[in-house]
């Protein structure tokens, strides 16, 4: 029996000629037919409608200017703090998955490209 070749390992994820194991679900080799990067673009509706509606509230006077001062300052917040994340996509015979997602794209890239050195080195 061959030894099985790992070519990337780190909290929880592994890349071997065999198997991708990622976020608890494990992929055979032998079904992935391709991988690609993900992008993930965080939505912006709640912080959108706080800077909107908060714009209004800043017409009227007293309490009304106040709160949309908050809304406006809650909703820039929420805007610059939101994340894009990143992806593994992988492509099966039962169609595309995306298999691992985080906000560090320089460990999204070293899980591709060890995946498709497996793939390569599968043969």
């Amino acid at each position: 029996m061959m030894q099985e070749k790992v070519f990337f390992s780190l909290e929880g994820i592994k890349v071997s000629d065999t198997h991708f194991i990622a976020d608890g679900q494990t992929y055979h080799l032998d079904e992935v037919t391709s991988v690609k990067h993900g992008l993930i673009e965080p939505k912006r509706s709640f912080s959108t409608f706080c800077m909107l509606s908060g714009s209004f509230l800043m017409i009227f006077e007293d309490v009304f200017m106040f709160v949309g001062g908050f809304s406006i300052a809650l909703g820039m917040v929420a805007w610059f703090t939101a994340q894009t994340l990143y992806s593994v996509v992988i492509h099966t015979p039962e169609g595309e998955k995306q298999a691992l997602t985080s906000a560090n794209s320089h460990d999204v890239d070293r899980v591709i490209r060890a995946l498709n050195t497996a793939l390569i080195s599968r043969g």
